[in-house]
């Protein structure tokens, strides 16, 4: 099958159906993975449908025919993009404490081929991204918030003002995500990570 998958390729004739069968030449999760990166780095509006086809190997036909329109396949690569963090699991580690805070900062790495966040890079567009894709990044936002909150709990106890910290930690990830856009290297990312863990453990 893979070698006809790469003939129809060449031949300009993949689309989410084999003639006759009728078969998906490829899996959604397949497609997502490939547009998480094209969205992540050109926005939704800089992305073309021919960017996406270009990309998947999937003809328009066979995207909208799993997805609505573009529109509705950025939100699920968010979705998934989101889905795929959670797995990992960076703030719900046992034990909770500084570990998990560290963890979630070098989130700012990057994935899928990209530096830095999917999310963060699309806060930039953020008011003309579609309704579901706002609630999607403001409900992760919200969970990372209050798991911050927990881990600074288990690690410093109710001392001090864990939610005004949790914000501090939130706005030094969003401004070191977009500092990879300057093309940082992972040294001087984690340099900069273990300086700010330093300051906060002191606080």
């Amino acid at each position: 099958m893979d070698h006809l998958v790469r003939y129809l390729q060449a031949s300009g004739e993949l689309t989410d159906n084999v003639a006759m069968g009728r078969r998906k030449l490829f899996t959604r999760e397949d497609v997502l993975n490939k547009t998480i990166p094209v969205f992540w780095k050109h926005g939704l509006a800089e992305t073309s449908v021919q960017d996406l086809e270009q990309v998947t190997g999937v003809r328009k036909s066979g995207l909208y025919a799993e997805f609505k329109d573009k529109e509705d396949l950025f939100v699920a690569s968010m979705r998934q993009y989101f889905d795929v963090l959670t797995a990992r699991g960076a703030l719900t580690k046992q034990p909770l404490g500084w570990g998990n805070v560290e963890g979630f900062l070098k989130v700012c790495y990057g994935s899928w081929g990209q530096k830095g966040c999917f999310s963060v890079n699309s806060m930039r567009e953020f008011a003309d991204l579609p309704p579901k894709a706002r609630q999607i990044m403001i409900a992760n936002k919200t969970k990372a918030y209050q798991l911050l909150i927990d881990n600074l709990t288990a690690a410093r106890g109710e001392v001090g003002d864990n939610e005004s910290l949790a914000d501090v930690i939130i706005t030094f990830f969003c401004g070191i995500c977009l500092e990879q856009n300057l093309s940082r290297d992972r040294a001087q990312v984690t340099k900069k990570i273990e300086r700010f863990m330093k300051l906060i453990r002191g606080i």
